[in-house]
């Protein structure tokens, strides 16, 4: 990316350092060592000539080391502030996979650059002492002051707009305590483990800072159990959204020798329904809080579902026709005080799902949400600028000249006034529309999301027809979560591969099935929610989780099913 003149110029003026992936692959094994094509003498000892190869090979991952944080060692004795993600790569996965040593080994490379570069004083005073004069006398303490600070940075639902942002910091990290083994015995093996000590600190606060499972229905289980609990995920303090969701965790993450075989059992059947629920909605196109708007749940409501492979009754549309109907003069009022910032961020609409659909891979989650945002930034881009250029021409003709307070026709209006009152009345128009945009969007798309699962229910029931049931061989295709897509920077694939409570691999068992219409999904899907809910209140009201059950419920948790 630095490459390129125009992002390189854009990613170098907000502060960002060039680094490059893997750098120690190169330094010790792509280039010889030096004189290693050269001939040698036959009788010359071959340790010696292993034991200078080894110490060129080091020398040489050393150097390139160096070479590499140059740059954040001179932003940290500047008294800058480096931001580093430790994963390497972004990724959808059921927890933390790999957290690569690139954090500590810049400061451990600032700390030896902090060292030399006070190497030559014969006498140092501040903070930044790194030692004494030349020879093998004895060394002073290295005081850099550096510290790292994990920080876990978990998103509710990366793919959504706007969605929320859970940010924790852990423990500060002191290098200064390991300077004396840092600097002892030989440089390169006394960083590396000074390295892994400082890395295995982070991950273990990046773990205790952020949601992790054993596998991927796990997380699919949990974010159910959220929305049923909650009735919608936003409702959930975020403040507590990982300790909730962790607590969550460790319902299904207890080893069977540690749990009855009956609870165990209840533990399996809470996750196949939790997952199962999970799953129908995906391929449906639905989410549960939508659905809960037009059918709420109660004890009636789930035993009035028919059968799922019984014809359905239209009577299951009452509830959410009256629904639909009683909400609708509001949502009206709200759509034509809508229509001004979204005639803004239109073309948007279009322009960020296309740039997803046609440059992510599927089953990207992070790359969708990022393409999106840069299209739907385009889209809403040129449409400012088309706005702009309009406003240019209406300049000349009169009244908009005057509502903007460039003058009607004056010739002696400079030029540059006339650009800048321009686009400073679009800067400040745009402005005006985005805020009124972020402060509507919401509740426009909720009810948007409403009609269109009232229009699956409707097509289910209103209209049924034979052909639309399913074999339980069918519904099964559709009846597991689909798996995050691989990940080519993730080192540990074998940690980031998921496995079913059997313990089959997933990522090569399952396969995503053929698109389905929803309408064929719908009577599955209400009886999955039922016996979701019912599984999932039967498995907390038992002894075992009642302190679980206490805490939910302080968290503004419900019992779906009473």
């Amino acid at each position: 990316m630095f490459a390129n003149p125009i992002s390189g110029a854009i990613l170098s003026s907000s502060g960002a350092i060039p680094v490059r992936r893997n750098p120690n692959n190169n330094g010790s094994g792509s280039s010889p060592p030096s004189g290693s094509a050269k001939p040698h003498d036959p009788s010359s000892s071959s340790s010696s000539s292993s034991s200078g190869s080894s110490s060129s090979a080091s020398s040489a991952e050393g150097a390139a080391r160096s070479a590499l944080f140059r740059d954040t060692s001179k932003a940290l004795a500047e008294g800058q502030v480096v931001g580093v993600f430790p994963e390497g790569t972004s990724y959808t996965q059921a927890s933390i996979v790999q957290v690569m040593p690139g954090a500590a080994w810049a400061a451990v490379e600032y700390a030896r650059y902090v060292r030399e570069h006070d190497a030559g004083r014969s006498e140092v005073h501040d903070v930044g002492n790194g030692g004494g004069g030349g020879g093998k006398g004895k060394e002073k303490e290295v005081e850099t002051g550096l510290r790292i600070v994990p920080v876990a940075i978990v998103y509710t639902d990366k793919a959504r707009y706007l969605s929320r942002i859970s940010v924790k910091y852990g423990e500060p990290i002191f290098i200064d305590s390991y300077a004396g083994e840092l600097f002892e015995g030989d440089p390169d093996e006394a960083s590396k483990v000074v390295v892994k000590k400082v890395m295995t600190q982070v991950e273990k606060q990046l773990i205790e800072m952020t949601v992790n499972a054993p596998d991927w229905d796990t997380i699919c289980a949990v974010s159910m159990a959220r929305s049923i609990l909650w009735g919608d995920e936003d409702r959930v303090p975020l403040k507590d959204w990982v300790e909730v969701s962790q607590r969550l965790v460790q319902i299904f993450d207890q080893p069977p020798e540690t749990a009855s075989s009956d609870r165990h059992e209840s533990i399996l059947q809470l996750k196949t329904a939790l997952t199962k629920y999970y799953a129908l909605l995906h391929y449906a196109g639905i989410k549960h809080s939508i659905l809960l708007s037009l059918l709420p749940l109660s004890t009636s409501s789930i035993l009035d579902i028919p059968p799922p492979n019984s014809l359905p009754s239209s009577a299951v549309l009452a509830r959410p026709t009256l629904s639909l109907l009683t909400s609708l003069p509001l949502a009206l009022i709200r759509l034509i005080l809508f229509v001004p910032p979204l005639l803004l961020h239109f073309p948007g609409y279009f322009t960020g799902p296309l740039a997803a659909k046609c440059l992510a891979a599927p089953g990207e989650e992070e790359a969708a949400a990022q393409f999106k945002a840069v299209g739907g930034g385009l889209g809403v881009g040129a449409n400012i600028a088309l706005a702009l250029g309009i406003l240019w021409k209406q300049n000349k003709l009169g009244r908009l000249t005057a509502l903007l307070g460039l003058g009607v026709g004056d010739e002696r209006l400079p030029f540059l006034k006339r650009v800048l009152g321009l686009v400073g009345s679009v800067y400040f128009g745009v402005l005006v529309l985005v805020k009124w945009h972020k402060l509507l969007v919401k509740a426009n798309y909720r009810q948007l999301q409403q009609l269109v699962t009232y229009h699956k229910l409707f097509s289910a029931f209103a209209f049924p027809r034979v052909a639309d049931s399913l074999s339980t061989a069918e519904v099964d295709a559709y009846s597991r979560p689909p798996l995050p897509a691989a990940n080519v920077f993730i080192k540990r694939r074998e940690a980031a591969a998921s496995s079913d409570s059997n313990g089959i691999n997933t990522s090569q068992a399952r396969q995503p099935p053929k698109p389905i219409a929803a309408r064929k999904l719908m009577r599955h899907l209400l009886h999955a929610r039922a016996k979701a809910c019912v599984a999932l209140s039967a498995h907390l009201k038992t002894a075992e989780d009642e302190t679980l059950l206490g805490y939910l419920s302080s968290k503004g948790a419900k019992i779906p099913v009473s």
